[in-house]
């Protein structure tokens, strides 16, 4: 599913690179190193792809983009985060 910027604020970009600076560039979940900016260019399309670092909300909401909602995760990762069942108590 494409980004709905209206749901990020206007500093997203900035707010991304600073949880991907944080976590060296390696996803929190299985550790991969992924490319860091101008990394990579040599790459297929593919391979870089699999490299890219982003960032998860966690809750779900990309309203709520404060730090600790935030986690560092590889493109596949952050695939699996989302794919996981959201419930409700």
């Amino acid at each position: 599913m494409p980004m709905n910027r209206r749901r990020y604020p206007p500093n997203w970009e900035q707010i991304a690179l600073e949880i991907k600076t944080q976590a060296d560039w390696t996803c929190k979940e299985c550790n991969l190193k992924c490319l860091e900016p101008n990394q990579g260019k040599h790459l297929p399309r593919s391979c870089k792809a699999k490299l890219t670092l982003t960032v998860h909300h966690l809750d779900s909401m990309p309203e709520n983009s404060h730090p600790s909602n935030l986690i560092a995760l590889c493109s596949a990762c952050h695939l699996k985060a989302r794919r996981k069942p959201k419930f409700v108590i």
